[in-house]
């Protein structure tokens, strides 16, 4: 009887250990679920192409490893990181070559049409702001030759500007002298 005793025991306290773990098991998952941002990135994680994973996985890593790096020294070094609420895993790439035909005359003039008559849209101060910042970037990801054939055209589009600001300017004189 003795041993089976010792069984006895022993099974209870496998099952007080099983019981133990099954607490701190469910403790940790009510702790998981209440987790609200956690929950976000899960769900984004999950929606996220599978392919683009590990590279989304190890971008933050790297992040998150700079920023304690950043907070263990930022008192010796006066430097600190903080987070970027408009930071991107993604960058865009323009890898098709544009169809001559879709390059015509009249479908370049609807194109800038759209484009400038939106313009004054950029001007209003927290738009301008993310424009300065959306443009800065998106220049440090031009090659120095797309680069160098933007600054021609808008020089270029400055000049056609200023003539059409100087025509409209005449044909006001000219109206007001008749």
């Amino acid at each position: 009887m003795g041993e089976t005793g010792d069984r006895s025991e022993g099974s209870r306290s496998a099952l007080q250990e099983l019981v133990e773990v099954i607490d701190v098991a469910a403790r940790l998952a009510e702790s998981l679920a209440a987790d609200g941002l956690l929950q976000r990135l899960i769900d984004a994680f999950r929606t996220a192409p599978f392919e683009d994973r590990a590279t989304l996985v190890g971008a933050i890593e790297r992040e998150v490893q700079a920023r304690r790096l950043s907070r263990a020294t930022e008192e010796l070094t006066g430097q600190a990181m903080h987070p970027n609420p408009h930071a991107r895993l993604y960058i865009r790439s323009h890898e098709t070559v544009v169809p001559r035909n879709l390059l015509e005359r009249d479908e370049l003039m609807l194109a800038m049409l759209s484009g400038m008559r939106v313009s004054p849209i950029l001007l209003t101060p927290d738009i301008h702001a993310a424009w300065v910042e959306g443009t800065r970037e998106a220049l440090e990801h031009l090659e120095p030759t797309a680069r160098t054939a933007v600054a021609q055209l808008l020089r270029e589009a400055l000049v056609l500007v200023e003539e059409q600001s100087e025509g409209a300017s005449a044909e006001g004189r000219t109206a007001r002298a008749s």
